[in-house]
């Protein structure tokens, strides 16, 4: 996933995973065989807008995480 995001943001592309979907429905919508699972649902374009803050913290829908949670010092 994080590649596919890097790649297309070196390109000029905006990646947005859309969570309020539920999986089952579009599942059914889709057609798709009943063992098959939906992973993520994710909207690719160009943005009509460049920001540097994520729109879940600039909305206030969500804070970003503390980086040094997720870096090992040894």
């Amino acid at each position: 996933m994080y590649a596919f995001w890097l790649t297309a943001r070196a390109y000029g592309l905006g990646v947005g995973w859309v969570s309020i979907l539920d999986p089952s429905h579009v599942a059914e919508i889709l057609e798709v065989p009943t063992e098959w699972s939906l992973v993520a649902y994710l909207c690719v374009g160009y943005p009509q807008e460049e920001h540097v803050d994520p729109e879940l913290e600039r909305y206030g829908w969500q804070t970003r995480d503390d980086r040094s949670r997720l870096v090992l010092r040894r």
